[in-house]
């Protein structure tokens, strides 16, 4: 069941979904937008073979950028992180989407499920499909999360639980 803006509403006011800062149009008919952070993360190197069943660590693939704007050039892609830090209720997932509006200028993201019981700023991949440089500024609203309720419980313990700022990818030596 997607939850409606009056059941957001209601489990902000019972604390059991947290959004900091929570910004007065952040929710939605059904759902939450969020805002663009302070900084996103580029690969360091063009040209380089990326193998990720071989790396412990691909954060030295990646170089963060502190910025009010965000630069995309054509045909690349950025990761973005949310201004806002999100800890999610252990029943509630979330469907992470582009606004419909950056869409349309070319931009997209793949599929991307913010788990259950999930804590932390969300860094998005956001790709530039376009022939033109794309140029969002920090603040501005780009992400739409749908809330849905999940049957049961479960506590979330990805890798990615707590981060804070842009988190490249981690390594996936051991897992392929």
């Amino acid at each position: 069941m997607i939850l409606s803006n009056d059941e957001l509403k209601k489990l902000i006011s019972l604390g059991k979904l947290k959004v900091d800062p929570l910004y007065p149009d952040a929710v939605r008919e059904n759902g939450l937008d969020l805002r663009i952070g302070g900084e996103y993360a580029i690969y360091a190197y063009e040209g380089a073979v990326v193998r990720p069943c071989d790396l412990d660590d691909a954060k030295p693939l990646f170089r963060v950028v502190k910025a009010d704007e965000v630069v995309i050039p054509p045909r690349n892609f950025v990761l973005l992180t949310t201004e806002e830090y999100v800890k999610m209720p252990e029943d509630v997932a979330g469907l992470a989407n582009l606004r419909s509006t950056l869409a349309r200028y070319g931009l997209s993201i793949p599929p991307t499920v913010v788990d259950v019981g999930f804590e932390g700023n969300i860094t998005i991949e956001v790709v530039n499909n376009s022939p033109n440089t794309i140029v969002l500024k920090r603040g501005m609203r780009f992400l739409h999360l749908v809330l849905i309720k999940a049957e049961g419980r479960a506590a979330y313990r990805g890798a990615y639980q707590g981060q804070r700022g842009v988190t490249p990818p981690k390594g996936l030596k051991g897992e392929c």
